[in-house]
């Protein structure tokens, strides 16, 4: 499945960042970590890195990020609840640091949720405190956390980055 989705992320490249509305404006309070899920590092096809937000050797991904060596951009594969088909955009923070991304939608077959697939630019601002920080946050109805929450998730997320600037 993740190779699926990494390959999936691989084909857009649309971005578009911007600055969201506050989430005390928009969204209500966070929902609760599904049991088991963490951050996952990995090799992607096509000399790709992953990084992985799921149940480790299943299918259960949260969002996955994928980039080639030196690459400007990163892929973005997560789902949301709602949404209609074509284009679209995700809200991601990083602690104060928010970000608005062109996305495409299709519906999703395993989760009868919308797949959305779109691309961050590597020096996204997001993308930076994420990596310093270990903190994110998908933003629909309410902040959906997906924080690092050991010193292994974190040595992770640092390793892919090191890997997308090669």
């Amino acid at each position: 499945m993740w190779l699926l989705l990494a390959a999936g992320a691989a084909v857009l490249g649309a971005c578009s960042t911007t600055t969201a509305p506050p989430m005390s404006m928009t969204a209500k309070k966070a929902a609760p970590v599904p049991d088991g899920m963490k951050w996952n590092y990995g090799a992607g096809p096509e000399g790709r890195a992953l990084l992985a937000y799921g149940v480790p050797e299943s299918d259960a991904v949260g969002v996955m990020f994928s980039c080639g060596r030196k690459g400007k951009t990163v892929s973005l594969v997560t789902d949301v609840n709602s949404g209609k088909p074509g284009p679209g955009a995700v809200r991601l923070s990083s602690g104060k640091v928010q970000g608005r991304y062109a996305v495409q939608l299709t519906r999703s077959e395993m989760t009868g949720g919308w797949e959305v697939i779109g691309q961050i630019l590597l020096t996204d601002p997001v993308l930076a405190a994420f990596e310093k920080t270990g903190l994110i946050s998908q933003i629909e109805d309410r902040a959906y956390p997906q924080d690092a929450r050991t010193a292994a998730e974190r040595a992770d997320i640092k390793r892919f980055f090191g890997f997308c600037r090669g």
